[in-house]
């Protein structure tokens, strides 16, 4: 009897603690599932894209000049794809099976197989080598909908006074048209088809500029006064808010559709990366110091809800097919190079 009480007792004590452990891991919005350490890697990385098909996860890493692939699911490295000179923005096409890669040192969009990674195609693109400099293109937006690829390039990387965003088609493998910007370094920028506009952060000027995709043209330019280095920005296309964070302090701001700042607050600083969950109504910013989370209460209203350390990895993406939020940071001071793959808790 006694030891049939002991037992009780201990299951007892032993789901208390799962229980009440289980509700702390609920109560964060991310949860560190696994770290994969890349001790070959060296230098800065950019931007991710998905081919959830296969379950390949890639990022550019500029400086080794190479996309890293992972496994999406369990964030195992895969292998390293080399042939690149400064690879920025990348995206994957599943309609051609292609895997498109913004060059910056070839000054083109390099397209290759998602099957067996091999060079398919280059685009030449605004080309800086003339003038010396030559790490152009750098900031995208791939429209999956439209199959359309929106490149930023010329400006203050090819040495130029001004900016284009080049359009490529992949339905018809070639570019279509550019957009001109009135400045030297277009970042990043979100496409919003029910009123075809895009939008792109200007950084050189502090402003968010508004294009008219049928006229291919910025018709408007937003600002306020605190803005500085906007670098990251998304959108929430069904209440047409748009987020934008700013670097040196690090702030995160919501714009309305007017061009209106709604709401402003501290975010973690040397941000490169936006997402916007649209069914957990939340918002993440990562840079160096770390990943800013906010939760949307309503369009004009957001509150601070996580604030995670994760090694100087300044570049992030969402897959929410799997539920799973990767952050790569590049070697530091305390640290190799690794890729941070975290769960994302309701």
């Amino acid at each position: 009897m006694k030891l049939t009480h002991a037992i009780l007792s201990l299951l007892a004590l032993t789901t208390c603690f799962v229980s009440a452990h289980a509700a702390a891991d609920k109560r964060e919005p991310l949860t560190l599932l696994r770290t994969t350490y890349l001790p070959d890697v060296v230098g800065d990385f950019d931007h991710f894209a998905v081919d959830v098909k296969r379950n390949h996860l890639f990022v550019a890493a500029e400086i080794h000049k190479s996309i890293e692939m992972f496994d999406l699911r369990t964030g195992e490295h895969l292998r390293s794809i080399g042939g690149f000179k400064t690879p920025h923005s990348i995206a994957f096409a599943p309609s051609k099976d292609e895997l498109m890669i913004c060059d910056g040192g070839d000054s083109s969009l390099v397209l290759i197989s998602g099957e067996d990674f091999h060079r398919l195609d280059r685009i030449q693109l605004v080309d800086g080598s003339a003038t010396g400099k030559g790490d152009s293109p750098d900031a995208a937006y791939f429209d999956s909908e439209n199959r359309l690829y929106y490149i930023g390039n010329g400006g203050v990387s090819a040495n130029l006074p001004d900016s284009v965003i080049s359009i490529f088609s992949v339905d018809e493998n070639k570019l279509i048209g550019s957009i001109a910007i009135p400045g030297n370094n277009v970042e990043s920028m979100v496409a919003d088809k029910a009123h075809n506009r895009l939008y792109v952060n200007i950084r050189d000027k502090k402003q968010i500029g508004v294009v008219d995709l049928n006229a291919r043209k910025v018709i408007d330019t937003w600002t306020t006064p605190e803005l500085s280095g906007n670098t990251a920005l998304t959108m929430d296309k069904e209440s047409q808010h748009i987020f934008v964070a700013g670097r040196k302090p690090g702030l995160f701001y919501v714009f309305d559709s007017t061009g209106k700042v709604v709401s402003k607050q501290d975010c973690v600083n040397i941000n490169d990366d936006m997402t916007w969950d649209p069914i957990l109504k939340r918002v993440y910013v990562s840079g160096t110091q770390g990943l800013s989370i906010f939760h949307q209460d309503d369009p004009n209203t957001y509150t601070a809800i996580a604030n995670i350390p994760t090694n100087g990895g300044k570049t992030s993406y969402y897959v929410p097919q799997v539920h799973r939020f990767f952050v790569i940071h590049p070697k530091t001071d305390v640290d190799i190079a690794a890729l941070l793959v975290y769960r994302v808790n309701p």
